[in-house]
């Protein structure tokens, strides 16, 4: 959307639902939550399991979001 290969009138809606289900990942004490553990393979993940990599990509993807300007 921001390079407008993508059309936004159909994309903007997807991104705002997309962030919306990321946000509620936010534990109430303010980590981010349902992270898994480092593995070679899928594992069972929690609401309270969290990693450094995954709060990473959150602000990576917070930030594009923000680039948007979607609001």
């Amino acid at each position: 959307m921001k390079a407008g290969l993508l059309p936004r009138a159909e994309y903007a809606p997807v991104v705002r639902k997309g962030w919306s289900a990321l946000t509620r990942s936010i534990q109430p004490d303010g980590r981010l939550g349902w992270v898994q553990q480092v593995s070679d393979r899928p594992e069972q993940v929690l609401p309270t399991d969290t990693q450094y990599y995954g709060v990473g990509a959150f602000l990576l993807a917070a930030t594009a979001v923000a680039d948007l300007k979607l609001d």
